[in-house]
């Protein structure tokens, strides 16, 4: 039981440390402490699945360059042996060009739920779903248009 408890809290200061220093923090060095190599994410939205470390944090690179100010608010979290469910909220401020979309300079804030997968303390898998169509609504983007 006590061995359960320290991966559990591994897992919550792993993922923790995932949103606060790598996405919101900008912080690219805790990635190869947080995310396993052969890292995969899976998310409903426009890049629907990332393999590699590497491949995620040019993502998040590139997401950062077009909301240098992002970040992601835990609201709520849920801690399992091997997986931690998160409820979150993001905002940001669209400053630079982000997937050929000019700045506009509208903020934004949508919810999601995010997955992790743990192995050995790192991240191996994540399920992600964030309200993509209300963050673009939110920048006076709107994704629909071309469809009509």
């Amino acid at each position: 039981m006590a061995h359960e408890a320290e991966y559990r809290e591994r897992n919550e200061r792993t993922v923790r440390r995932f949103f606060d220093e790598f996405v919101s923090g900008g912080e690219y060095d805790v990635a190869d402490e947080v995310l396993a190599e052969n890292y995969v994410r899976h998310e409903m939205g426009p890049n629907p699945e990332m393999t590699g470390r590497d491949a995620f944090v040019e993502f998040i690179d590139g997401f950062r360059s077009g909301f240098d100010d992002a970040r992601v608010d835990i609201d709520e979290l849920f801690v399992g042996d091997e997986y931690v469910v998160v409820r979150a909220t993001e905002r940001g401020t669209h400053a630079g060009e982000f997937m050929g979309l000019a700045p506009t300079g509208e903020t934004f804030e949508v919810g999601g739920i995010v997955i992790h997968c743990l192995e050995d303390g790192k991240i191996t898998e994540t399920y992600a779903c964030w309200d993509v169509l209300g963050m673009l609504r939110q920048l006076g983007v709107d994704p629909l248009a071309a469809t009509r």
